[in-house]
């Protein structure tokens, strides 16, 4: 059986499209790595739903909470039927603290995560500017 079976048999299952994982303030259950589908990441924005992530086979997520020890900070919600790892916190743990690399790969994740929020801080700034601009009076 090979190592991607093994695994799913283990800690793997099928969601369905539309299946919510986790919402923003919920407390952490386990963090997520995607065999097969892809998952939204989104924030919610009033009545709307910002897009932050679409994420496909072999991305992972929902370990920042774990990280933190906070709450959920995002929303997760399968798009297209999907094999997702569950991984327990414990088992998170003892693989952070392991020598299996997964705690350099979720640092590379949560600094290119960061970049992309930086990029998204900067977008919105430059699109509020000319209205900022507007509204100055002329000394």
């Amino acid at each position: 059986m090979k190592e991607e079976e093994q695994l799913f048999k283990k800690f793997g299952r099928i969601f369905p499209t539309g299946t919510i994982l986790f919402e923003e303030g919920q407390t952490y259950t386990g963090m997520f790595i995607i065999q097969k589908g892809q998952v939204r990441l989104y924030k919610k924005a009033g009545q709307e739903e910002v897009t932050i992530e679409i994420l496909k086979e072999g991305d992972f997520f929902g370990e920042m909470a774990c990280l933190i020890g906070q709450p959920r900070s995002i929303n997760a919600v399968v798009e297209g039927e999907s094999q997702i790892l569950v991984v327990q916190p414990e088992v998170l743990d003892s693989l952070f603290r392991g020598t299996s690399g997964i705690g350099l790969k979720v640092v590379a994740n949560l600094a290119a995560r960061l970049k992309k929020a930086y990029e998204i801080i900067e977008k919105l700034a430059a699109e509020r500017q000319p209205v900022a601009e507007k509204d100055s009076y002329p000394p």
